[in-house]
Parts: C-alpha cells; structure tokens; sequence
C-alpha cells in the first residue's frame, strides 16, 4: 500500500516524542517549525488518528502516538542496521564486533580467543570494549553484532543466553563498623549511602543499590562513571557498593573490606545479539559461546 510516508517522516515523530516541543525537535533537525508541524500533521492524516497533543506542556503522545513511536524506533533500528552492519562483513573488514564493559573483559577475551580457535571458515571474531550507556544500543543498530553484558537488561530488540550467574558481595570502608564479618545481611545495610552509577535507570538503580529484592532504604552516595571511582568513592567512606565476587579480579579493593551478602540478587551475564540478525556467522558464534559457557567462561 502506498502511503507517501518516508522514513524521514517517522525520524520526526521520534524526535518531537523525545524532546517533548516542536521547537526543540525543529531545531534538533535542523528545519523550521511550521515545516515540522506541517509533516507530523500530514503523517496524522495518513494514519487516521493523531499522534500528540498539543498544548502549554508541549507535545505530548496520544496512546496511538505511542504505538506509532515504538514501531517507529523499531524500523530506524532496522534501518540503521541496514547501513551500518555490511561496511563490518565485507573487504579486508569483515569480521564479527563483540563487545562488553571493562569489568568483564577476560570473559570477553576467553570466548573471542575460544572461537577464533575453532571458527574453521567463520568470520573472525574481534572484542571491543565500550561504555555501558551505549552497549545495547550498539547492538540493535549493528553498529555490534554480539554483546557480552550485566544484568538487569532492556531486552527490547535482543535476543538472549544467560552465560553465567554470580553471587555478589558488599565493598564496605575498611573503617565500616561491619568490616569485620564474614557475611552481612542486605537489611543490615538499610540507611547507608550507596554509591551509584551515574545514568542508570530506575531498575539498574535498584539493582545496584541491592533494593530490587527488597525495598531496603538507602541514601545516595556519589554517582560515579567507572569503576576507578567506583572503587575510590567507597574506600574514601563515601559510600559502600555491591559487586559480583567474580569481577574482583578486575578492580582495585585496597582500603575495602570485602564482606560476602544474602538477600541481595545475583549479577547475570548474558549473551545478547539482535533478533532481527540473519548472519550464519552470528549462529555460529552464539552456537560455540553457549556449548563453552558452562565450564570456561571465566
């Protein structure tokens, strides 16, 4: 059916969606407001229905703009997909882009090397380390094609394969009146500052301040962007942390008592890859890093 609707017409949508005015999402585009307006109100009456409400609080969507966006960000994921993913499997390039945060780079490491090993006529995988903020993302748009990362996740546009699951632990002050323990409950820890990373969600939050299983309560610490000052904000006493007792090995804990914790969720590391992802070389390397998983990832 031919609707005269193109994809730059659904780019506008989701930037008035996500900057909340039409002026905003003009500029942003880089046109003028009446041209915008104009668009969205022909795309309206292509639809039927109308796609925002406009008043002094700005644009707001209606419950059909709401469909209209979230199918909208599905079909710009694929398109950038579409763009990005080729230049990656072609020429003297082509190889497969797996990524994770820093913390978990010797499991990335030991599945690349792993495959790499027994890939025979695959494409080579390589690992790339990249911010949290991005990882996801990347793969949805292709700008990665596998991605090893922490729980909890937005599996929205991914598939899934649970790796491992890890029993964390409390990063107290040495100077922490409970430093001294073996083990500690999470409701002994109610009403300390818990240092946070800066960006999260609500449900990351809640995962990193141990609350998602109970609704403990907590002061925020200093929000913090990597694990440096992770680790430098709790030894300093301005806050204390949970972890997971395997990514020890990659942080610095001089001047924290490592306490073991109960009633507190386990940090999972998961596989991801898009769902919209047809390269037998993708099913390949998820085939080899689930038949691994068990008794090599580290």
């Amino acid at each position: 059916m031919e609707t005269g609707i193109e994809l730059r017409h659904f780019r506008y949508v989701l930037a008035v969606a996500e900057e909340g005015t039409f002026t905003a999402a003009a500029r942003r585009l880089g046109m003028t407001q009446p041209a915008l307006s104009r668009a969205v109100r022909a795309v309206e009456a292509t639809v039927g229905s109308p796609l925002f409400e406009r008043g002094r609080r700005g644009a707001v969507l209606t419950e059909a703009g709401v469909v209209f966006r979230d199918d909208a960000l599905a079909l710009d994921r694929l398109a950038r997909t579409a763009i990005t993913r080729p230049g990656r499997h072609s020429g003297a390039t082509k190889h497969l882009r797996v990524t994770t945060r820093g913390c978990d780079i010797e499991a990335l490491d030991t599945l690349v090397t792993s495959y790499n090993a027994a890939r025979g006529t695959r494409l080579p995988a390589r690992g790339a380390v990249v911010d949290g903020s991005v990882q996801v993302e990347e793969v949805r748009t292709g700008d990665a094609d596998v991605t090893l990362v922490r729980s909890p996740l937005d599996r929205t546009g991914l598939d899934t394969e649970l790796l491992r699951s890890d029993a964390r632990v409390a990063l107290l002050p040495a100077a922490h009146p409970l430093a001294h323990r073996d083990t500690v409950d999470r409701a002994e820890l109610a009403g300390a500052a818990v240092v946070v990373l800066a960006g999260n969600t609500a449900s990351e939050t809640a995962f990193w301040t141990a609350t998602d299983l109970a609704p403990h309560e907590w002061t925020p610490g200093p929000a913090v962007s990597d694990t440096a000052q992770y680790t430098a904000s709790i030894r300093l006493g301005h806050g204390i942390g949970f972890v997971a007792e395997s990514l020890l090995a990659e942080m610095t804990t001089t001047g924290i008592a490592v306490v073991g914790v109960t009633g507190v969720s386990a940090s999972e590391l998961h596989l991801g890859w898009s769902e919209s992802a047809t390269s037998p070389d993708v099913a390949h390397f998820v085939r080899h890093v689930a038949d691994v998983a068990g008794d090599r990832v580290p």
